[in-house]
């Protein structure tokens, strides 16, 4: 049991880690958005330049959704509190906020097709999520009933 204690309590610390991050990869946006655009997309114009930085913005702002609802599903396994509906919600809101992540990034590609790659990686990270939260309903759905048999 303590070794997965070690696991939750360092994948906690990863996520603050990845949260600050994308609060630098905020306050860098402007630069990072214009690099993205003139370098990689090889595109100068004002559609591509406000495409991708809205692009971005809204990226981070799911990534804020899944780091904190990620934070907090840790936060209930460190307190014992695993086979829990309110897991599953934040498996919800974590899937969500990808798939509109995964949908933000393929409105990207009007400005640069580079972006479908990041869409593909959100969608795949949706059907990863969505199974192991039926994994989790399944489990209570299970814990529930041995607990109406006792």
């Amino acid at each position: 049991m303590d070794k997965a204690n070690n696991i939750i309590r360092y994948t906690k610390f990863a996520t603050v880690i990845f949260i600050a991050f994308v609060v630098a990869a905020d306050a860098f946006g402007f630069i990072i958005t214009n690099y993205i655009t003139r370098v990689w997309a090889d595109r100068s114009d004002a559609f591509a330049m406000i495409t991708l930085a809205t692009v971005y913005y809204l990226g981070t702002a799911g990534a804020y959704v899944v780091l904190f609802a990620l934070y907090k599903l840790l936060d209930n396994m460190d307190k014992n509190i695993v086979f829990d509906r309110r897991n599953t919600k934040l498996m919800k809101i974590i899937a969500v906020a990808c798939a509109l992540m995964g949908t933000d990034c393929v409105a990207g590609t009007l400005a640069w097709f580079g972006t479908v790659y990041a869409a593909v990686i959100c969608f795949f990270m949706v059907l990863i999520i969505l199974c192991v939260r039926a994994v989790f309903e399944k489990a209570i759905e299970m814990k529930d009933e041995l607990d109406l048999t006792i």
